[in-house]
């Protein structure tokens, strides 16, 4: 029986990290040049101008020839079709960053992130493109869980959703084999707890990441008024500088209410902020 047990356990570790592999690379696109200055291609046979590849070939040689309005034209009119991509949104942000548009990078860039969350090319632009953001204040005392949870953003909801899954999956073969043996019971009490402790967590995390997932938002506009009310003549409470992350929690005819991370919130005009999520 203790053989038994040790071959089920061995067998049961190999089956969360394969878990956990195939998440990895399901939740991660090609990985190709580190460089800010280079976007992403796929392989293709560029057929007609109607073609997403072609559109998407053809956007990416224009970033290449410097001519970025272009190239966003481009992945906009695949996004237009419905389609939507991880290496897209990188595309997308990087050409937004050439031409100066800080926010709309971070925005795209974010909405990459949410597709590929490991990557590290993804992450090494977007880090770049925040550090240039004026007066950022995600460092400050505030709401010290939102900045946790922002830093251990590895997995998307649907990795987590598999994680938990065989988290799950642990708890219950460990209390079964601990009903036969005395040695799988002294196993049991030793990794039932630090399992529950991690599901925890894990869950807490998952909620946490559903809740704020049609909230998220990135500044738009290069200097934003936050008011105290939705009132052009609003006594203006403080500024948000483009680029900057925020939440959307309440809407109201051409404004959105926003708090930023240190739970400051305000009135901004729509067309200054839009959300991270489509």
């Amino acid at each position: 029986m203790k053989m038994k047990f040790s071959i089920s356990a061995y067998l049961l570790i190999s089956f969360l990290v394969v878990t956990s592999i195939s998440v990895a690379r399901q939740e991660t696109d090609m990985q190709q040049d580190p460089e800010m200055g280079i976007n992403r291609e796929i392989k293709l046979k560029p057929s007609g101008s109607g073609n997403p590849d072609y559109i998407f070939y053809r956007g990416n040689a224009l970033y290449e020839e410097g001519r970025y309005d272009e190239a966003v034209e481009e992945y906009g009119r695949l996004l237009e079709q419905g389609y939507e991509s991880a290496n897209l949104y990188y595309n997308l942000g990087n050409s937004y960053f050439k031409k100066g548009e800080l926010g709309r990078a971070i925005l795209n860039y974010e909405r990459a992130k949410k597709l590929m969350p490991r990557d590290s090319d993804l992450a090494s632009n977007y880090e770049y493109a925040r550090s240039l953001i004026e007066g950022n204040i995600t460092n400050i005392s505030g709401q010290w869980f939102k900045r946790i949870f922002d830093k251990f953003d590895i997995f998307t909801i649907n990795g987590l959703t598999i994680f938990l899954s065989a988290l799950f999956a642990s708890a219950v073969f460990f209390i079964i084999t601990g009903l036969f043996t005395q040695a799988a019971r002294r196993r049991c009490r030793i990794a039932l707890p630090i399992l529950i402790i991690v599901f925890t967590l894990s869950a807490f995390l998952l909620y946490n990441r559903i809740s704020v997932s049609g909230k998220e938002a990135v500044i738009i506009s290069e200097n934003a008024a936050v008011r105290f009310e939705p009132l052009d003549n609003a006594t203006t409470y403080f500024r948000l500088h483009e680029g900057m992350k925020v939440f959307i929690l309440e809407s109201k005819k051409g404004w959105r209410k926003v708090e930023r991370f240190d739970g400051k919130a305000g009135w901004i005009r729509e067309k200054e902020v839009e959300k991270v999520l489509l």
